[in-house]
């Protein structure tokens, strides 16, 4: 019994020194999409970070990602996009530039 209240003890001072996550990041070494601009394009259909009021009624998918071998491993070509015509950035990322900015 004593034992136990340790860890009951140890678990509740754990769960307040821990932050949760909210939102899901992607780590550069795990994640081949990493660099390419489609992770941050709020047209991709593949993109994680796009929230629901951020899409317009009219906007059209690019699906770029299915036949890119980076995304599911299955594909031939290695489709990693370092420019693109109809790129618009998603919120989440446009938040995460704008914390990198430094007034001078």
């Amino acid at each position: 019994m004593r034992g136990q209240l340790k860890f009951d003890e140890f678990m509740n001072i754990m769960e307040e020194k821990t932050p949760l996550k909210t939102e899901k990041t992607r780590v550069q070494m795990v994640d081949p999409c990493y660099y390419c601009l489609c992770n941050s394009c709020v047209k991709n259909a593949e993109n994680i970070n796009t929230k629901l009021e951020e899409i317009k009624d009219n906007e059209e998918f690019c699906f770029f990602c299915d036949e890119c071998v980076m995304y599911d491993s299955e594909n031939i070509k290695n489709m990693e996009r370092k420019m693109c015509n109809i790129y618009c950035i998603d919120n989440y990322h446009a938040m995460r530039n704008r914390e990198k900015l430094r007034i001078l």
